[in-house]
Formats: structure tokens, C-alpha cells, sequence
């Protein structure tokens, strides 16, 4: 069998930032097993699947895989799902998506495209020690926890902080992922630009540092947003790559997150 992998960059209109992803359009649902091969070819930290379903304009089941695991929401792979589509001229103005972690729609608006997204509830939380040291974090400001993803948020001092981390990744993998499950590590920044910066890293998804990280901001939205007092916010994923993210808050259970994507390229994958 063979699939035809389009690859975008994710949060960027650049061929060298942003996060790239891999989309495959099937008309029928694929096996996992499949999935999760293709996904581990492509090496990429999320390879997106999509398909229609019968009989319902503009809606389709979609499934993303890392190169090790199935996950059960993706930002920047959900990003450039809809990205295609519009450039394939699937639909005009908006796209919903069924995935594991319910509807979740999308529509383009000017430039950008807007991901309506489930919000997630930062909750106060002490991490093991190991996974400090694991991080390199001798100190922070707060420690919370996303009670939808697990995603552990640590507030550090600064920008430039955050931009220091250099995680200790055998150790790190070593740390049971039942105490942790993807870690994103954010400050205030002087840059009058954006309000926040972040990384995010998932070593046991097989996603060492990940270069921007929509699911993630479901978590930094609502923290920030109480913190500075904000509806509206503009965030920077500060990786090798980096990437961009235009935040509000929907409700209190709802947070979109929009950006652009860019089409860079495509690959055929041969599974035997």
C-alpha cells in the first residue's frame, strides 16, 4: 500500500519555522497499526489522518500519531489538517473535525485559521523532584497541571530561563509517565510583541522538544490569562523553530487558538 503524506508547517508562513506535519487524506479509516507506521516513517511529531464522513459536508474523523503513540488532541497537526483542505478548496469557510477529545471546529478567517478547542484547567501541583532535576530547574515562580491533558506547566523567572532549559532526556524518560505527560516550561517576556513565551517537552510520546505546541496553549491560555488579566493574548513558542499563536478565550470551557500554516511538501510512504 502506499500513502501520499503532505507535509506543512504549522503556526508559521515559513518553510523553516513553525512545526511540521504530516496529513494523509484517506476515504476510509485506516487500521492503527497503519496509522502508527506511516507515522513512524514520517519522524515527525504528529502525522495527522483524516476521513470523511458519508454523507456530511465539510466533517471529518481525525486521528494524529506521533512516531511511537496515538494521541488524543494535536494543535499544530489539527492546523495543518484544515490547511490543506483549504488549499485543496474542501470547504470555504470552516471544517469540523471528530476527534478523541470531541468536535472541534475550525474556520479561516483573513489569513489565519481559528481552532476552536477544548479549554484546559490549570491545577495547583507538586512534581516529583526527579523531574526538576531531570529539567535542569533548581527554582520557579509555580507548578500547575492540566486536569484534560496532564500536561505539567512550570513557571520560570524569565524569558531568558526558558530559553536555557536543556532537559537531561535519559533521565527525564526514565521518570514513570504517570507523573508526567508532556512539559511546557513559560515566563513573561519583555518583547512588547507577545505576552508570553513557552517550550514543551514530551520525551515519552517520543517528542523531545516539540517545536510549537497547540494542545499545549490549551493549558498556557487559561494560566496566562488569569495572571495578566487578558482575553486576548499573542504567544511564542521559543524552540530552535519557533512559532506563533493568537489566543482568546472562548468561555469557560472553549479557548481558540488560530495561526497560519504553510504547505512545504509531500512524500510517498511504501507500507509492505
Amino acid at each position: 500500500m502506499t500513502f501520499e503524506v503532505h507535509i506543512l508547517n504549522s503556526f508559521t508562513g515559513s518553510n523553516s519555522e513553525g512545526n511540521p506535519a504530516g496529513v494523509v487524506i484517506s476515504t476510509e479509516e485506516l487500521p492503527s497499526v497503519i496509522m502508527q507506521e506511516i507515522a513512524s516513517k514520517m519522524n515527525l511529531s504528529e502525522t495527522a489522518f483524516l476521513f470523511p464522513l458519508p454523507h456530511k459536508k465539510n466533517k471529518y474523523k481525525i486521528r494524529w500519531f506521533t512516531p511511537v503513540l496515538e494521541v488524543p488532541l494535536c494543535g499544530h497537526g489539527t492546523l495543518a489538517a484544515a490547511a490543506l483542505l483549504y488549499k485543496k478548496q474542501l470547504f470555504k469557510s470552516s471544517v469540523v473535525f471528530h476527534s478523541l477529545s470531541g468536535i472541534l471546529r475550525v474556520r479561516r478567517e483573513g489569513h489565519k485559521f481559528i481552532l476552536d478547542f477544548p479549554l484546559d484547567i490549570p491545577v495547583e501541583y507538586e512534581p516529583p523532584d526527579k523531574l526538576f532535576m531531570a529539567m535542569g530547574i533548581d527554582s520557579y515562580v509555580s507548578c500547575v497541571i492540566g486536569k484534560l491533558t496532564g500536561y505539567i506547566l512550570i513557571h520560570l523567572q524569565s524569558e531568558r530561563k526558558v530559553a536555557e532549559i536543556c532537559p537531561n532526556y535519559p533521565l527525564l524518560k526514565a521518570i514513570n509517565p504517570s507523573e508526567a505527560k508532556g512539559i511546557t516550561v513559560t515566563a513573561t517576556t519583555d518583547n512588547t510583541e507577545y505576552d508570553f513565551v513557552s517550550r514543551f517537552f514530551d520525551p515519552w510520546a517520543g517528542i523531545m522538544e516539540d517545536p510549537v505546541t497547540g494542545s499545549a496553549h490549551t493549558l498556557l491560555g487559561p494560566y496566562w490569562s488569569a495572571i495578566l488579566g487578558k482575553k486576548k493574548m499573542v504567544a511564542k513558542q521559543i524552540s530552535s523553530r519557533g512559532g506563533i499563536l493568537y489566543l482568546k478565550m472562548k468561555n469557560r470551557e472553549r479557548i481558540y487558538i488560530a495561526g497560519n500554516a504553510k504547505i512545504v511538501g509531500q512524500d510517498t510512504i511504501s507500507i509492505i
